[in-house]
């Protein structure tokens, strides 16, 4: 399970957005706090200046490593990379966010993930999953099921092992169905096709393989 580097405790190694054109454009704001709202009331900590920009328009959280953006149902949506944003992102360097006539251009000194391509599966804990730098959330359960398969990766695991790995509190009174149920539901959040699974494969009579990204 991959755990994200420390960051170190200065501005300089903190990311942080461009605003290249627009109301806002030339200021540069660092990316501090764990939630940055950007939008027109003035409550937010970005404040953009224009009727076409919702009063609470989209939201960046920061985890100490990753950055992601999400939009906030806004009315004329958020744009990265020129791409409407339909679920939340993880940000690269480089990024392009606009919103409206606005431009902002997100930069990371620390580059977490500059250079890299990012696992098509990605495990954070807790109960995080990113799929293809979408963010998904799973139960502490499907967290579990996912996190033991990822870190037996390319073996196949048998439903006994995982109703043991997943539910130790309940000493064997687990069932095929409770971890069929599981996967199922796990694959909904995951797998851009459930019925045609990519990550988490049945083998029949055997178990459940986690295919390496």
């Amino acid at each position: 399970m991959t755990t994200p580097p420390e960051r170190p405790g200065t501005d300089r190694f903190m990311p942080r957005l461009v605003a290249k054109s627009g109301p806002t454009s030339g200021c540069e704001y660092t990316i501090k706090v764990s939630t940055i709202v950007i939008g027109r009331s003035e409550q937010c900590e970005i404040v953009i200046a224009d009727p076409l920009v919702s009063r609470r328009h989209s939201q960046i959280t920061f985890d100490g490593s990753y950055c992601t953006i999400e939009d906030l149902g806004s009315t004329n949506g958020t744009y990265v990379n020129e791409q409407l944003l339909t679920a939340p992102y993880v940000l690269h360097n480089g990024d392009r966010i606009r919103i409206a006539d606005a431009l902002l251009v997100f930069t990371d000194p620390q580059a977490t993930l500059t250079g890299l391509k990012l696992p098509a599966l990605l495990l954070e804990a807790p109960n995080r999953v990113y799929v293809n730098r979408r963010l998904v959330e799973l139960s502490a359960k499907e967290f579990a099921l996912v996190a033991y398969l990822f870190d037996h990766t390319g073996r196949v695991c048998s439903k006994g092992e995982l109703a043991r790995a997943v539910w130790p509190e309940w000493k064997g009174e687990v069932f095929d169905y409770h971890v069929e149920s599981l996967v199922r539901r796990a694959r909904q959040k995951i797998e851009t096709a459930p019925d045609e699974p990519r990550f988490i494969v049945t083998v029949r009579g055997k178990g459940y393989q986690l295919i390496k990204p």
